[in-house]
């Protein structure tokens, strides 16, 4: 099964029907804290719409003030799906 690293935060992993992204959390609190623990972000049927699911979580997710700001991080995140699919 796919199990690959997209950012420090976030991972494309997938079962036999999806597509599934991840987020690594540490917990806070608690008996566990500083433990780790993963969180499904989403499920997806394919890997372009999963990819495109991961470029709007980080726009979502952003800090932007502007919209110069949300524009480059889709070009940064852009960037990194090239790279993760090796220029294909």
């Amino acid at each position: 099964m796919v199990n690959i690293p997209l950012d420090d935060k976030y991972t494309l992993i997938s079962d036999s029907m999806n597509y599934i992204i991840e987020e690594t959390k540490v917990r806070q609190d608690g008996d566990r804290k500083g433990e780790t623990y993963k969180t499904v972000y989403g499920y997806y049927s394919s890997l372009e719409s999963a990819l495109k699911g991961f470029k709007e979580l980080k726009i979502r997710t952003s800090d932007a003030k502007s919209i110069k700001e949300l524009l480059e991080i889709s070009k940064e995140t852009d960037k990194k799906i090239e790279k993760i699919l090796g220029g294909i």
